[in-house]
């Protein structure tokens, strides 16, 4: 049996239905919910409209009763009052009347986010949180604050309305009101209650919570600065591109097209690619210049007249002939480009085991060894 309490938050703006119909299609779904207790993240708007349409006209209390009519389990749980209802604050503390502004948002993001955290870091409870009331951009905040916030238990839902009065219906469809008709605005049809269900989706998420959680003391209280903790030790959201190289002919493509380049720099690249570590390119850079018995390779054998490398006194020519290849590569249209040829001392983190190999086989012989990758050897 699960002792966990059971906690529904739902997001509203000025359509006090979306709360019911949650609640409501939560207890009538297969493995059916009775949230314990409830909380509205809800504008000031919003909470004079829900005060007024579900609590005064008696809906609320009437939605109890027909649940207890079909032997639905209520007693001691759906816990709703006004300390429930809580309201965005502005900057000052007043309450906000709607999300009209960028700063409206953000705000509404950091309220949000302490409060699903007082109940994601109490291990006695789960949540159930709907995103089907409000503005977009607040559904999208409270997905945004589930994703970074909800443990394996903690579930997200969307409630879909019958389609048949999914445009609105007269009276309002709060839930399915036993010997209720419903007349759909949109096409004059007439309804019963009986023939509608709402549908509740349960929207799949992905919890980030686990990548930090271990690097974190504390999960910063703030919205923005949450986002910017786990995007510091979050793998780069970057899409890479398809690269290809021959190491013996001496050419790259990107995503297909060739890229022309200095051999100095194709020589860097080669090394990068392989996974030499940053503290080995500068003698791996002058070994392949000194050596020999590779002219038959004409890029290398070009590589070694060349000037660069020739001498070991001069350690700067390695960021010069980076910041040469991170632009060839940034006009061939590899945006992130920093990601396989980094700034001083930051590491690679370009994925190099997707990046395929032509005639690699040669390099082994300067002691260049290709970390497992996508290889398509032809000698």
């Amino acid at each position: 049996m699960n002792k966990k309490r059971q906690i529904l938050v739902a997001g509203m703006g000025t359509s006090p239905a979306v709360l019911t119909n949650a609640v409501w299609a939560l207890a009538h779904q297969k493995k059916p919910v009775v949230p314990d207790e409830i909380v509205v993240l809800i504008t000031r708007n919003g909470k004079e409209l829900l005060r007024r349409e579900l609590i005064a006209n008696g809906v609320w209390d009437e939605m109890l009763a027909q649940m207890k009519r079909e032997k639905i389990d209520i007693d001691g749980r759906l816990v709703f009052g006004e300390t429930s209802i809580r309201t965005i604050p502005d900057v000052r503390g007043n309450e906000i009347d709607d999300l009209r502004t960028g700063e409206d948002n953000l705000r509404a993001a950091d309220f949000m986010l302490a409060q699903l955290r007082q109940y994601t870091e109490d291990g006695g409870t789960e949540l159930h949180v709907s995103i089907a009331g409000g503005r977009k951009t607040m559904s999208a905040l409270l997905f945004s604050c589930m994703t970074l916030l909800g443990r394996e238990c903690d579930k997200v839902y969307h409630v879909l309305l019958p389609q048949a009065i999914e445009a609105g219906a007269t009276p309002t469809f709060y839930f399915p009101k036993r010997g209720e008709t419903y007349t759909a605005r949109s096409t004059g049809k007439k309804h019963k209650a009986k023939d509608l269900q709402c549908e509740l989706f349960e929207v799949p998420f992905v919890r980030m919570r686990g990548w930090y959680q271990d690097k974190f003391k504390t999960i910063p209280p703030s919205y923005r600065t949450l986002i910017s903790r786990v995007q510091e030790v979050a793998p780069p959201a970057v899409a890479y591109p398809d690269i290809e190289i021959d190491a013996w002919n001496g050419w790259v493509k990107i995503d297909g097209n060739a890229v022309a380049m200095s051999k100095s720099c194709f020589a860097m690249l080669l090394l990068l690619a392989s996974g030499c570590p940053a503290k080995d390119l500068h003698a791996k850079l002058l070994a392949l210049h000194s050596a020999h018995g590779a002219a038959q390779c004409d890029w290398l054998a070009t590589f070694q007249e060349g000037s660069r490398f020739a001498d070991e006194n001069c350690p700067e020519d390695i960021y010069k002939v980076q910041s040469e290849l991170r632009k060839k590569l940034k006009s061939a249209g590899f945006a992130a480009a920093e990601s396989l040829v980094p700034q001083r001392a930051a590491p690679v983190t370009f994925p190099i085991s997707r990046i395929r190999w032509q005639r690699r086989s040669f390099l082994r012989m300067f002691d260049i060894h290709i970390l497992p990758s996508r290889i398509e050897d032809n000698g």
